[in-house]
């Protein structure tokens, strides 16, 4: 099964027998939308919670999560078949802080933009205090999150 590779600040889409991978995922947060029916997915790896003025991309939760429906749209997936699965935004640094840390606000708005949009979050895994590396396969719609701590699991 040939493999697309998605890093910090990309967004992938994927038709038909593929997978859709992100490495290495710490405090980011990948959010993958797919269609409920067709052989076709998009993974967002994210780094950021969300854009300031004037700036925009993937590598924001906010924006980036847009541009990934938009893409889906494009290639003539209905809002209405779309689901989601979020994974990420874990604490990687036991830091002596009052306020939320950067994995959990990414994790936050990727619910909030998502519950906006309608579109329901069929899996997740994220938080805590481990990476990750999510391997998406677009066929079967599952998600393999490997973990040196916490091993593997299908989501």
């Amino acid at each position: 099964m040939e493999v697309i590779r998605v890093n910090i600040g990309e967004l992938k889409i994927a038709k038909g027998d593929l997978k859709l991978i992100a490495y290495g995922i710490g405090s980011c947060v990948v959010v993958v939308c797919y269609d409920k029916k067709e052989p076709i997915a998009g993974m967002l790896h994210a780094m950021l919670p969300e854009r300031k003025k004037g700036e925009a991309g993937n590598k924001f939760v906010d924006s980036g999560i847009e541009n990934l429906i938009k893409e889906l749209i494009n290639l003539k997936v209905s809002i209405k078949n779309m689901e989601a699965k979020i994974f990420g935004g874990a604490k990687m640094f036991d830091i002596n802080f009052d306020g939320e840390s950067i994995g959990e606000r990414n994790i936050r708005k990727a619910k909030e933009v998502l519950l906006k949009k309608g579109i329901k979050i069929a899996g997740e895994d994220t938080g805590s205090n481990y990476g990750r590396t999510i391997e998406f396969n677009v066929i079967n719609k599952t998600a393999l999150v490997k973990s040196f701590s916490a091993g593997e699991k299908i989501v």
